[in-house]
């Protein structure tokens, strides 16, 4: 019996290729992800522990609170741009899903096209097979006769 080759193997494999590829981009973003909203905690206890080094004074000159402000006004800049950069990451992650949820339906179709390919050739093998087979009886019975 020959052995079966699908056609398009190839291209199947590009495309598994450019669909793995896809996944690792999708798990970097992920981790950056998660890298910026750590950050954004450290921003947030930073924060907080300005505004407890001020609250905890009884007496606070005013240049410190001018400092105070300042920091805070800092730290808020800082957390938009931090926000903002999660936002974009958020954006390029869908744009990037998106994408991979196409590679993998492109995917399955090419599956579904090696079984039906596949299908395909066990049929035509079976019926060479059974033509070999009416021909051997055919010829044996002709011996016979």
């Amino acid at each position: 019996m020959a052995k079966f080759h699908y056609k398009f193997e190839s291209i199947k494999k590009i495309k598994e290729t450019f669909e793995k590829k896809i996944q690792k981009e999708i798990s970097l973003i992920d981790l950056e992800i998660e890298k910026q909203n750590g950050f954004l905690e450290s921003l947030a206890d930073e924060k907080r522990r300005a505004r407890s080094s001020v609250s905890g004074k009884n007496f606070v000159k005013i240049s410190e609170l001018q400092f105070q402000n300042e920091v805070q006004y800092l730290l808020g800049l800082k957390e938009k741009e931090i926000l903002a950069e999660i936002a974009n990451l958020e954006k390029v992650r869908e744009n990037r899903m998106s994408e991979l949820e196409q590679r993998t339906k492109e995917h399955k179709i090419f599956e579904a096209l090696e079984e039906k390919h596949h299908e395909d050739f066990r049929l035509e093998q079976n019926q060479i097979e059974q033509k070999e087979i009416d021909e051997i009886a055919s010829q044996k019975f002709a011996r016979e006769a």
